[in-house]
């Protein structure tokens, strides 16, 4: 199932299909951790949410992913498409990156972590983590997702690539 890009970058802003620019000021940060099918949005504003979602919490590495985990924010993005909202995934190391590996290694685990939300239309993108090296973390997201929109922030500057 190819996705079709429902946003574009204009002047380093979000801007939709229909020329609108969607402001990332208003967005949401929530913890991807309280995200399911199950999550209340009763009272939820905002039309975009920042999703913070842990490495630990996406697994490691193959030998650890947590489809239990990825299978709960899937629901929840689906959930999010029902109220006409979107959302860019938060990737966090949550310990640290030390070596070209560890690099690596956070990078796949990004990349299994859209692999299992692939379907979701409302997810814009991703964050590119400060631990990643930025090209490779958008090289390989890209591969499968080329809608994607990446988020960079680079002292207190938020660049969208």
């Amino acid at each position: 199932m190819k996705l079709q890009a429902l946003f574009t970058i204009k002047d380093n802003q979000l801007q939709k299909k229909d020329g609108s620019i969607f402001p990332l000021e208003k967005a949401e940060y929530l913890n991807s951790a309280l995200c399911s099918s199950s999550t209340d949005l009763q009272g939820k504003e905002a039309a975009l949410f920042f999703i913070k979602t842990p490495w630990s919490a996406i697994g490691k590495d193959e030998s650890s992913y947590n489809e239990e985990f990825l299978a709960n924010l899937r629901d929840f993005l689906k959930k999010l498409e029902e109220i006409s909202a979107f959302a860019f995934i938060i990737p966090l190391a949550d310990s640290p990156v030390t070596n070209q590996q560890e690099k690596e290694d956070f990078t796949a685990s990004c990349k299994h972590c859209a692999r299992r939300i692939k379907d979701c239309a409302n997810l814009i993108g991703f964050s590119i983590p400060e631990e990643a090296d930025p090209a490779y973390f958008i090289e390989e997201l890209r591969q499968k997702h080329p809608h994607y929109i990446f988020i960079q922030s680079e002292k207190g500057k938020i660049t969208l690539k």
